[in-house]
Order: C-alpha cells, then sequence, then structure tokens
C-alpha cells in the first residue's frame, strides 16, 4: 500500500517520461498525496486511477474476516479521505469523477487523450469483494499464514 504512485514517477522516467498507468487505493493514494506536485513539475504524462472506496478496504475486509469490529478504516470509523479529483484540479491536473457508465464513457477517453498527467476517481462500493483472496488463518484471534496445502483463491 502506498507503492504506486511513486512506482508510477519511477516508470515514467524510466521510459524517458513516457506514459504510465497508475491503480491507486484511496489509502496508498493518500501515503503519497504530495507526488502529484513531482508529476506535475516534470510534466510525466502518467494517467492515475483512484480506487474510491470510503477508506481502507483491504483491512475492513481483514477486521472483518476476523470477526473484529471496523475500526480506523472508513469515515463511520474515523478515517476519511478528499476528492482526488478535486485535489488533481488543485495541481492543474485534468481529472473527472467516475460513478456511472456514462462518466466512465466520457472520462476515460478524456484520460488516455489528456497529453499529460489526469486522474480519474472511481467511486467504487465501500464493501467490495477482493477476489480471488487467500484466506488467513485465525490462531486465537492471530491471523497467521495457512499451511501451503490449504491455500486457494476464494471465489
Amino acid at each position: 500500500m502506498g507503492c504506486g504512485l511513486p512506482a508510477a514517477i519511477g516508470a515514467s522516467f524510466a521510459r524517458d517520461k513516457g506514459e504510465v498507468l497508475c491503480l491507486v487505493g484511496d489509502g496508498g493514494m493518500m501515503m503519497n498525496i504530495q507526488e502529484l506536485q513531482t508529476i506535475v513539475h516534470h510534466r510525466l504524462p502518467v494517467k492515475i486511477i483512484v480506487f474510491e472506496n470510503d477508506g481502507y478496504l483491504m483491512i475492513k475486509h481483514t477486521q472483518t474476516a476476523a470477526g473484529s469490529a471496523l475500526s480506523s478504516v472508513n469515515a463511520a470509523t474515523g478515517v476519511s479521505c478528499p476528492s482526488f479529483r478535486q485535489l488533481a484540479q488543485a495541481f492543474n491536473m485534468p481529472a473527472a469523477d467516475v460513478r456511472t457508465w456514462d462518466d466512465f464513457d466520457r472520462a476515460l477517453p478524456q484520460l488516455f487523450n489528456a497529453r499529460g498527467p489526469a486522474l480519474v476517481e472511481y467511486h467504487m462500493a465501500p464493501e467490495q469483494p477482493l477476489v480471488p483472496k487467500l484466506n488467513p488463518v485465525y490462531v486465537d484471534g492471530k491471523a497467521t499464514s495457512p499451511k501451503f496445502d490449504q491455500m486457494s483463491p476464494i471465489l
């Protein structure tokens, strides 16, 4: 978590300021929001899609699977995120929100046709299942890795 945006910057520089697509969750984006200025400053053609799901989706799933109450994972439990579209626009970066298929049909061509950096904030279901995913095994309330022969994705 948090490595997507810096990795996209490195990949763009490695490609002689080439175009890169960065897929990042809202939590990971919050960890490196300042890198939007790096992208703008160096005029890197990084196209960013932020998956906005009201907080830390993977941690929500982990806490739920462990039978724990949700804590510090979304707005209701004390963590919130800003509008990434508005933040991108504050950095003079073209940006759009996607909530519907009509939004998608309009925003994605704009994202990929932008000459420099651009951002799309995709508003997804806050409890979107992440599959396939390996289930941890809980022993005495502590998450541990399952034995190799017990590993399989949930579908």
